[in-house]
């Protein structure tokens, strides 16, 4: 069975990974819940305790500043 393409949307433009209409280039993506981190500026605090709920409970591992 031939392997389907899977196309991902971001609108994160500011990763290495993104390319016009909104797609991720990345050859592999890993989200994961999200951590809460004093030092991270991600989501918001008070989730990211056990499972995501919502959307902003969650952050992509693949991201990489475009200038890096």
């Amino acid at each position: 069975m031939p392997k389907k393409e899977v196309k991902v949307k971001c609108y994160v433009d500011s990763c290495q990974y993104w390319e016009q209409n909104n797609l991720c280039a990345a050859d592999t993506i890993e989200v994961d819940n999200q951590q809460v981190n004093l030092d991270m500026e991600i989501g918001t605090l008070g989730e990211g305790y056990g499972e995501a709920e919502t959307s902003k409970a969650t952050y992509c591992r693949t991201f990489k500043p475009k200038n890096a």
